[in-house]
């Protein structure tokens, strides 16, 4: 990555004094009717102009600013193109008035407008890694990169929205469900591909400027090579500075192939690393080791996990989080992980987070085939997914027909009678040849009150489902999804990386790879008989063929289930004393009942029991006065 200056209106920010518990930097802006002073450990991002402010260490890099004609742009995350750039394109931009140019910079990043009127447009980035926040109250509009200031520098009360914490936790699907609210009462985000116009007077004007919606006429070979041409500028533009440059080496086609890609791109050898838990291994070291071997340029560490790392241990020692944080569980390990990176110094690490959501398609993508390629393709994919996983292929195939012929509004609808009357079976995977999965046995966890609240919203949703930004199909729709919640995961990580001077970057989630990947169809980039078909085109000859070829995954269920049964006590003291059983949002007995059963080795849902307890360490840290401004 180029090594870039931070911006001289920045330098105060990158020491302190920081705000209380604050490890996150921050930029944020208030606008209203009489002038707001900046908290006084705030410094303007530029001397001369009174509405944004930062606080923070950022890293190198990661605030970008430019100016023409009285026009000021700043680039928060990852923007990767070089100084010239951005001044000629912002030149360019003034004169034509086409803004969203702006957003085809490499790299990943949230773009603040500051025009003369006094007023502020923002566009974050398409996967919506790099989210604004904003919040009005009083008269008062505040935007910030973090939801806790928005709330905070608006004046709202700042208490924790139980709706969404509700739907959170038993349908992460169906982000309809609470679109653009967040944990935060009174706070709503602007997410991936979206724009805000925020007018001096405070008034707002929100739209879907990157919808991401296949193009037609896309061909596979065409979008391979533009794959292929984002991720090796994606890789070079990173390696090119001076920071040190890390990757993760999992074994997996994602992570590994960007290893090698920067191996092969720097000439030096790569500190790479691959997490192993010996008494419950993955099934990714065998890999990671085999194809290290294949370059001598990849210097492979094994990060050795042991009990202490086990998911669910020390959780009361995981630092506030801005949003609730379903990966908090497993901070022992990343901490861990974090540890072994950080002893050879800062770096920027790379990992693989983004590349199943774009290249490896939801089973609803079978609706898809049905709808728009025929009949004897779905046969061929259902019955070749369906033989993988010991189902009847007739069953797939009749589920992905009724799929084509269910609306959203429909299935809006059905949510709600699921919701009134929780499944009582663990979510299969045919569950999910749908417009989303139906919610499991962790629904009853819920109070009653608080599963009518949300069935109630879904049949509110149901009337008002099916707009024209809406995603063309359930396959399309999934996939955005799973986008979206990629992009939130490496958000965390990143925040997490912090405090060990690591840099996580995730190239999958770069806007360039978004848009090559998404834009060829679903379908196109389906086969039932080979593990993300795309990626393989696209990297051939620049990563080994055998790190292509894997169709398996690391398993890391062995994992969950002893760290259950070693942290079981303490998980039922937490919930016995739950900030979420005050709020009216579950029941904590009924949690209890499934945390046994993890303890017999039977099955539960572990995602669902991450995520519930995520929201409580959130919840804690905020009752405990640790949560950051």
């Amino acid at each position: 990555m180029p090594s870039y200056e931070t911006p001289a209106a920045l330098a105060d920010v990158c020491t302190p004094p920081a705000p209380p518990h604050s490890q996150s930097p921050t930029i944020a802006a208030v606008l209203s009717p009489a002038p707001s002073p900046p908290p006084n450990w705030a410094t303007r991002v530029w001397p001369d102009e009174r509405l944004l402010w930062s606080w923070g260490t950022w890293h190198p890099g990661e605030v970008r600013t430019a100016q023409c004609a009285q026009v000021r742009v700043v680039a928060v995350g990852q923007c990767l193109a070089d100084d010239a750039t951005m001044r000629q394109d912002l030149q360019r931009t003034v004169k034509d008035g086409c803004w969203e140019r702006l957003t085809y910079w490499p790299g990943a990043y949230l773009l603040i407008v500051l025009p003369p009127d006094g007023g502020l447009t923002a566009y974050t980035d398409p996967a919506g890694q790099f989210p604004l926040y904003y919040a009005q109250y009083d008269g008062r509009t505040a935007l910030s990169t973090r939801a806790g200031t928005a709330a905070a520098l608006s004046g709202t009360s700042g208490q924790a929205d139980s709706t969404v914490l509700a739907a959170h936790i038993v349908c992460p699907g169906v982000p309809e469900l609470t679109e653009g609210r967040t944990a935060f009462a009174g706070v709503r985000q602007l997410g991936g591909g979206q724009a805000l116009r925020v007018e001096p007077s405070g008034a707002l004007q929100r739209w879907t400027y990157e919808d991401l919606k296949p193009d037609p006429d896309a061909r596979f070979v065409d979008s391979a090579a533009q794959l292929r041409s984002a991720l090796t500028r994606a890789v070079r533009l990173r390696s090119s500075g001076a920071l040190r440059i890390t990757s993760d080496f999992s074994g997996g086609m994602d992570s590994t192939s960007l290893a090698f890609l920067t191996a092969r791109t720097t000439g030096r050898p790569l500190d790479a690393f691959v997490y192993h838990y010996p008494d419950g291994a993955a099934g990714d070291l065998e890999h990671a080791l085999a194809y290290a071997a294949q370059a001598s340029s990849i210097r492979l560490a094994v990060v050795q996990g042991n009990e202490t790392a086990l998911p669910y241990s020390d959780m009361h020692h995981q630092g506030p989080t801005d949003q609730p944080d379903p990966a908090a569980v497993i901070g022992a390990r990343l901490r861990l992980r974090l540890e072994r990176i950080s002893q050879g110094g800062r770096s920027i690490h790379l990992t693989g987070e983004g590349g199943d959501a774009l290249l490896a398609p939801p089973p609803s993508y079978l609706g898809d085939v049905a709808a728009t390629v025929g009949l004897r393709r779905l046969l061929r994919d259902a019955g070749a997914l369906a033989r993988m996983r010991q189902l009847s292929p007739w069953k797939v195939g009749l589920r992905a027909l009724r799929l084509t012929h269910t609306s959203v509004q429909k299935a809006m609808r059905d949510l709600a009678g699921q919701l009134e009357e929780p499944l009582q079976h663990p979510a299969q995977w045919t569950d999910a040849v749908a417009w989303w999965p139906a919610p499991g046995p962790e629904t009853a966890w819920l109070t009653t009150k608080a599963r009518r609240h949300l069935a109630e919203q879904a049949q509110e949703c149901s009337r008002s489902a099916g707009t024209a930004s809406a995603p063309t199909t359930a396959g399309h729709r999934a996939a955005l999804c799973e986008l979206r919640n990629s992009a939130a995961v490496q958000a965390q990580f990143a925040e997490a990386g912090r405090p060990f001077g690591i840099w996580p970057q995730a190239p999958f989630l770069d806007s360039e790879v978004v848009r090559a990947c998404t834009r060829l169809a679903l379908p196109c980039k389906a086969d039932p008989f080979a593990a993300k078909p795309l990626l393989a085109a696209a990297l051939t000859e620049l990563v080994p063929g055998p790190v292509l070829q894997r169709k398996t995954k690391g398993d890391y269920s062995a994992e969950d289930y002893r760290g259950a049964r070693r942290s079981a006590a303490q998980i039922k003291e937490r919930l016995a004393r739950s900030p979420l059983a005050d709020l009216g949002i579950i029941e904590p007995s009924r949690v209890i009942t499934s945390l046994d059963r993890a303890a017999a080795g039977l099955p539960i849902p572990f995602p669902a029991l991450n995520r519930l307890l995520g929201v409580d360490m959130w919840l804690a840290s905020r009752d405990s006065g640790k949560s950051q401004p």
